[in-house]
């Protein structure tokens, strides 16, 4: 609700309190009896949005749901919750609806449904296994997977890592469903849940800035299985009245609309122009001399802007489609930077995979994981490519590969997508990653006049751990 209505009805309460008009049914105390559960779940929507409510969106009224409303009309009317109070809540639902085009989105792939504000959102951003989709001011996003129980486990296993504040950590752990909710070290405010659905387990991860935290809170409890009960304001009802008697003491009419729209356009919002838009995907590279970076194509196909994390921008000086190989020169120079191995590539020797997954959302700190070379070629017998079996995950793409020793073998580029393997076959690839080779990284830079600087890392065993340089030269790509 904008803050002058709000503030519009906490005069009406003062003025109109239930001393002075006992008789009006706007200054009773609130009764959730006389709602019915299309009511009641509305409510609920309204106190979650406002960031008092954390359960499910249910229309059942119990201690939770009566507790929030409290809490409420504590810190908005000093008082305890009187029928106006809901009114408020109702009509501060409303303006968000409208404003920001609220609605349910069921996601058949999942199983699920939630609530989006679907005029603030940017088109989804396809990722593996799932999609991710960013408000046009970067205050608000939502992260759609499907996971088995494994993965599942280990990605609020990695949320709990990523909460900052001991304080602000809720979980809740049961046979069909997995919640972490949390504040990230940048002070954004997280909520995950995974649902098992038999076949696997829906997975929704939301982050946002404290300004939207009422966003967050909305988006968490509106998540469900199935389709979408209506949460339009049931017309005729108890809450109907309250809402047009409210409107009508703070307009002297009665032409206040006193409900929520059903729909809202199914078209996308184009988004914001590019300069301003949020980050839409993130990455890896890793520096080959003081200047010169080397990431993957499809980390910066399609930017507007490719930087660090902390805004400097990359120039991109060239790219390679076919090989996923893009070359750019970094904003300041590096006092570090990794070099290329010399001698064949080995079937079965081991090598480990340095990158950023999931940066920001499960940590922003340098991932390392370990496997061997499992084959010398890539999809189709490719032998410009081989496959590696180190675990990746989306952000990891662009990242070094590299041997016992330190030296690149490969540049990442991409994992068996396990959802084609699963339809072609019935079973599940596990850690099939493929990587260009060293030698076509090596030819692509020659063939636009760059060659790896002299004095890289290089040349430690890996298994007593990366040196601290190495961290320096690994850098998260971030694409807007």
């Amino acid at each position: 609700m904008p803050r002058v209505l709000l503030l519009g009805l906490v005069v009406l309460v003062t003025l109109f309190g239930p001393s002075a008009r006992a008789d009006e049914p706007l200054f009773r105390a609130f009764d959730a009896a006389a709602l019915d559960a299309p009511e009641r779940r509305l409510v609920q929507a309204a106190l979650a949005a406002a960031g008092d409510y954390h359960g499910a969106l249910d229309g059942a009224w119990g201690a939770e749901s009566a507790e929030a409303l409290a809490a409420f009309a504590a810190r908005e009317f000093d008082g305890p919750p009187l029928a106006v109070h809901v009114a408020a809540l109702v009509l501060q639902l409303a303006e968000a609806v409208r404003a920001d085009g609220w609605d349910f989105r069921y996601l058949p792939e999942l199983g699920i449904s939630l609530a989006l504000p679907l005029a603030r959102l940017g088109p989804p951003e396809p990722e593996e296994g799932g999609e991710r989709r960013w408000s046009e001011d970067g205050r608000l996003t939502v992260l759609t997977h499907d996971f088995d129980a494994e993965a599942a486990r280990r990605w609020h296993g990695a949320a709990i890592k990523a909460n900052a504040e001991a304080a602000a950590l809720v979980t809740e752990r049961g046979a069909a469903r997995l919640v972490t909710r949390g504040v990230l070290r940048d002070g954004r405010a997280f909520y995950t849940r995974s649902d098992s659905t038999g076949a696997g387990w829906a997975t929704v991860l939301l982050v946002a800035t404290p300004e939207d935290a009422g966003a967050l809170g909305l988006a968490a409890a509106s998540i469900g299985p199935g389709r979408p009960a209506p949460w339009d304001l049931p017309q005729g009802g108890h809450l109907a009245g309250l809402v047009a008697a409210a409107g009508a003491f703070l307009s002297g009419t009665d032409a206040l609309p006193a409900s929520l729209p059903d729909a809202v356009p199914d078209a996308w919002p184009t988004g914001a122009p590019a300069a301003a838009a949020p980050p839409s995907s993130t990455g890896t590279g890793f520096y080959l001399g003081a200047e010169t970076v080397v990431t993957a194509e499809h980390v910066v196909a399609g930017c507007a802007r490719v930087s660090l994390p902390d805004g400097r921008d990359f120039a991109l000086l060239a790219a390679d489609p076919d090989l996923d190989v893009a070359l750019l020169r970094a904003p300041a120079p590096a006092r570090h930077w990794l070099s290329l191995a010399e001698d064949e590539l080995r079937l079965g020797q081991q090598v480990h995979a340095a990158g950023f997954p999931y940066y920001s959302i499960a940590g922003t700190s340098l991932n390392l994981t370990s496997g061997n070379v499992s084959a010398l070629a890539g999809v189709d017998d490719d032998r410009r490519f081989f496959t590696f079996s180190a675990p990746v995950q989306p952000g990891n793409s662009g990242g070094p590969l590299v041997d016992s020793h330190g030296a690149v073998r490969g540049l990442v580029v991409a994992r068996l997508s396990e959802e084609f393997i699963a339809e072609a076959t019935g079973t599940l690839p596990q850690n099939v990653n493929y990587a260009l080779g060293e030698g076509e990284l090596e030819r692509f830079l020659d063939g636009h006049g760059v060659s790896p600087a002299p004095g890289g890392l290089g040349g430690y065993d890996i298994a007593e751990g990366a040196p601290a340089a190495f961290g320096e030269a690994v850098v998260p790509i971030v694409c807007r």
